[in-house]
């Protein structure tokens, strides 16, 4: 039997991240996965790290682990990200604007920039970054987040094109809702309204994303890189 693929996931304790790394783990994946708290995973094959991805030692320090344990990284997916209630720009804080900023755009920077130099070396991977369906929606009250989902379209853009050489893809998921605790806090007003802007008018299932993020993975798609997969919409 051949060695199992590594997977390293950001925010695996709960929400989407947990549920892609279970669906992985099944699948016959070694998964490195982090979140701030605890491990919410008990399965074989499962490495569980407490990570602050804002942190660009904590992040240098998790790589290292990875590349220690496994000697190889094969998958990234760039999941941890931070969201807040809708508020309008004029009465949005510094403090909401920085944890957006840190966590989705500086967090997803030193996880990409860490785990390329391990697919450099390898000269093969695939690095899976997650934006949003408030990206080109423009919707008022979402100036911090929906800024901060649109750097991490541009900047995984640009690392495709810098490590496409190298035999390595870059590509984007923009989910469109996915019933989680932080989706929840945000309101039935403003789900019923971000509902009604989707052109397929559902909640999104775990299995399907995991399903594009296994598109996105497979050995067969060296040729597909940089691009952005909208679910559940049309932009």
């Amino acid at each position: 039997m051949g060695k199992r693929p590594v997977m390293a996931i950001t925010g695996t304790s709960r929400g989407i991240g947990s549920e892609i790394a279970r669906h992985f783990l099944e699948n016959g994946y070694d998964v490195a996965g982090c979140s701030r708290g605890n491990a919410a995973i008990d399965m074989e094959g499962y490495l569980h790290s407490q990570v602050d991805v804002g942190s660009e030692e904590q992040v240098r320090r998790w790589i290292r682990l990875i590349k220690n344990t496994y000697g190889c990284v094969d998958v990234l997916v760039c999941n941890a990200g931070a969201i807040a209630a809708p508020t309008p720009m004029a009465i949005t804080s510094g403090e909401v604007l920085r944890s957006s900023l840190n966590t989705n755009v500086e967090g997803t920077f030193y996880v990409c920039r860490e785990i390329s130099k391990i697919m450099m070396l390898q000269k093969h991977g695939r690095i899976i970054t997650i934006s949003s369906m408030a990206v080109g929606f423009h919707e008022e009250g979402t100036s911090a987040y929906s800024a901060s989902k649109s750097a991490v379209v541009e900047l995984t853009k640009i690392l495709a094109k810098e490590l496409a050489p190298l035999g390595i893809t870059c590509n984007v998921i923009a989910p469109s809702i996915f019933m989680t605790e932080s989706v929840k806090a945000m309101g039935e007003a403003v789900l019923k309204r971000a509902m009604e802007k989707l052109t397929i008018k559902r909640l999104l299932t775990a299995e399907e994303i995991c399903n594009v993020i296994s598109f996105f993975a497979m050995p067969q798609g060296g040729c597909i890189t940089g691009q952005v997969i909208h679910m559940g919409l049309v932009i």
